[in-house]
């Protein structure tokens, strides 16, 4: 769900590396209601679907605060999830769309993380303002998603580097 000239969508890439193995970091990552711990833009997150043995199905409300004092809330659905290298899952709420995680070690045992989350905001003040708030929602999700990195290093007891953002 790229832009393609709608301003109210967005192709977000955030990528990192952590020092810490890629089980510990997968572990993390699938601990959804865990996440608040250690990600500080997450306000609250409720399980409503506990999902499958595999996590299949596991379902969640989040609330999610921005930089500047907005939230977002949203339900996330777990539909694929390929251990310990890839996770996939469905938002729906003030977002709709989806997200992966992919996971790989790197030549120096570091566990790289991609984390491409395409959406389309879904409050019609967002579509609304979308044409001329687009950059200030960029700015806030790189931010959210720095804290994010910089919290799940903190999490691990391990160190974080070469954070990038993009957005399509």
């Amino acid at each position: 769900m790229s832009g393609g000239g709608d301003p109210a969508a967005f192709a977000f890439a955030s990528r990192w590396e952590v020092s810490a193995g890629r089980q510990a970091v997968w572990d993390a990552l699938v601990d959804f209601n865990r996440w608040p711990v250690w990600w500080p833009a997450l306000e609250e997150v409720i399980e409503t679907i506990h999902g499958d043995e595999e996590g299949i199905g596991q379902k969640a409300i989040a609330v999610w605060r921005g930089p500047v004092g907005y939230t977002l809330k949203m339900a996330i659905e777990a539909v694929e999830k390929v251990h310990p290298e890839f996770l996939r899952g469905v938002a729906t709420g003030d977002v709709v769309g989806e997200g992966t995680w992919t996971l790989a070690t790197t030549a120096d045992q570091w566990t790289s993380i991609e984390f491409d989350w395409n959406v389309r905001a879904n409050r019609k003040w967002m579509e609304f303002l979308a044409p001329l708030a687009r950059p200030l929602f960029v700015s806030s999700h790189d931010h959210v998603m720095k804290e994010g990195a910089e919290g799940l290093a903190g999490h691990l007891s391990c160190e974080m580097r070469d954070f990038s953002a993009s957005v399509g």
